[in-house]
């Protein structure tokens, strides 16, 4: 599947977690999932965590096509991309910059540590969601 997505209840936050090949199609298919849970289980804030992507074959066309579709996590919510790797870093810019002005809430970091302390989140309680 190439992606896992969990919620935590108490803190309001659902975390995407990309895992091994990031493809143009996993992307595509990961974003529509968090959408997906996102309107029917309410607004909440986001992390999308590629920390464990060990190989990236997301084209520039794929990253604009994203940032130009309806945002998957309403203005208003936090939402924050975990980057660890350059080329991940720097496609998460893209992202960032494409769509600014329908995703104004949008932060990238380099760390897991990094968004839960953007979030103000202290200890964490992720459950898998099916």
């Amino acid at each position: 599947m190439g992606f896992t997505l969990e919620f935590d209840g108490k803190n309001g936050v659902v975390r995407l977690t990309l895992d091994g090949i990031l493809t143009d199609e996993i992307l595509s298919n990961s974003y529509a999932a968090l959408a997906k849970f996102v309107s029917s289980h309410g607004p909440c804030r986001a992390i999308s965590d590629a920390t464990k992507v060990t190989k990236f074959y997301v084209s520039s066309a794929a990253v604009r096509e994203l940032a130009r579709s309806a945002p998957a996590v309403p203005v208003g919510y936090m939402r924050v991309f975990v980057a660890p790797r350059d080329e991940l870093y720097g496609m998460a810019r893209m992202f960032q910059i494409l769509g600014d002005k329908t995703r104004p809430d949008l932060h990238v970091v380099r760390t897991l540590e990094d968004a839960y302390r953007l979030l103000k989140i202290e200890a964490p309680e992720f459950v898998p969601v099916s």
